[in-house]
């Protein structure tokens, strides 16, 4: 973990160091993170490394995968890591935004104000506590994670780009609780961010919650959390992860056309697999009205999907499979796609065409 506290600067810096699914590819200038998984070699987030050795990294690590016959996929990059795989003729295509607190972030003029006072107003109680501060509270824990699942519109989880709770205690994670009429209704586990082995921030990465209550338990624990760390020393940063496939433009020159379809139909009509407006949604709800107009409260980071070659469909549909934002085996992602492309056109088509209705009966019937 000494790369990760050194260079761990980046939102998924934690998960990918923590996670025993992933690999870690280690260079004498420093480390990349990965999986192998559907045939795919996925990496996710940027190199453990200085700047300046970034490009040896990744000529290495795209050596070695090579070498294994894998191709690769990089998922939720930075600009700059995607910059260095162009370097060696790699594509990379916008596949979202991450939201970032800032230091001068406020409540004035944001949706989520009144979310938030709401959930004040509702004797909603917030608080840091371990996992073994009761005895009940795993047993607790696991119940609302349960019910929260169950109320999703899919039941396939962010995998890769997410972790599991672990409920237990870990030295750079830290959980909020959320109590109402004493019992628990959610929970938020944050990742310690590093730069230098300086702690800069934190990312809100496991998310549980009883959406039953009509409490904005997630957005009262993001509130309380918040002015905690905001009194800590070195505070930079509150990360509340990514929101894919959202705000997609491709204007640095680099993006693969294919890829890029793929994630705005995903994003346009593939809701029934995950809820990308929905998560896009919940994070503008921390934005000001003009996000450019206030660097000091927020900033929106894009994030990139790296491939290689013309035609990386098989890859990127097997990498997205095991993420979780295409449907489970070829066949149906194939089917899946088919039909967002066919329902996609169709409301385009109207949306630009419209007919009246009562006209359209009346030609047909005489």
């Amino acid at each position: 973990m000494q790369s990760y506290k050194k260079f761990g600067s980046f939102t998924m810096a934690y998960s990918v160091k923590a996670d025993p699914n992933f690999s870690q590819f280690n260079h004498e200038k420093g480390s990349i993170a990965y999986q192998d998984a559907q045939g795919v070699r996925i990496f996710v987030g940027d190199p453990f490394c200085r700047k300046t050795d970034a490009e040896a990294v990744v000529k290495a690590f795209i050596k070695a995968s090579h070498e294994c016959h894998l191709p690769l996929v990089g998922l939720q990059c930075s600009l700059e890591t995607a910059r260095q795989f162009n370097v060696f003729g790699f594509n990379a295509t916008h596949m979202g935004v991450e939201t970032l607190i800032l230091p001068g972030w406020t409540l004035k003029g944001k949706n989520v104000g009144r979310r938030i006072r709401k959930a004040r107003k509702s004797k909603l109680s917030v608080s840091e506590a371990r996992w073994d501060s009761e005895a009940t509270l795993t047993e607790e824990a696991i119940a609302v994670s349960t019910k929260w699942r169950c109320t999703r519109s899919t039941q396939t989880p962010l995998n890769i780009l997410l972790r599991d709770p672990t409920f237990r205690d870990e030295p750079n994670e830290r959980t909020f609780f959320a109590w109402l009429d004493q019992q628990l209704v959610g929970y938020v586990t944050f990742e310690a961010m590093y730069d230098n082995h300086q702690k800069i921030g934190w990312y809100a990465n496991i998310n549980r919650r009883d959406d039953s209550r009509n409490v904005a338990v997630f957005d009262a624990i993001i509130d309380v959390a918040l002015n905690c760390f905001k009194k800590e020393p070195g505070f930079q940063t509150l990360s509340l992860g990514l929101a894919p496939m959202a705000c997609a433009h491709n204007t640095h020159g680099f993006a693969n056309r294919i890829v890029a379809k793929i994630t705005a139909l995903s994003f346009a009509h593939g809701n029934e697999i995950y809820n990308c407006k929905g998560i896009l949604q919940s994070k503008k709800n921390y934005w000001p009205k003009a996000p450019t107009q206030h660097p000091n409260q927020i900033e929106v980071r894009d994030t990139y999907c790296i491939t290689h070659g013309r035609m990386p469909l098989n890859s990127v549909a097997r990498a997205f499979m095991e993420v979780g934002i295409l449907p489970d085996g070829l066949r149906r992602t194939v089917w899946f796609a088919v039909r967002i492309t066919i329902q996609g056109t169709w409301r385009e088509f109207w949306k630009n065409h419209p007919v009246n209705p009562l006209a359209l009966w009346h030609d047909l019937t005489t």
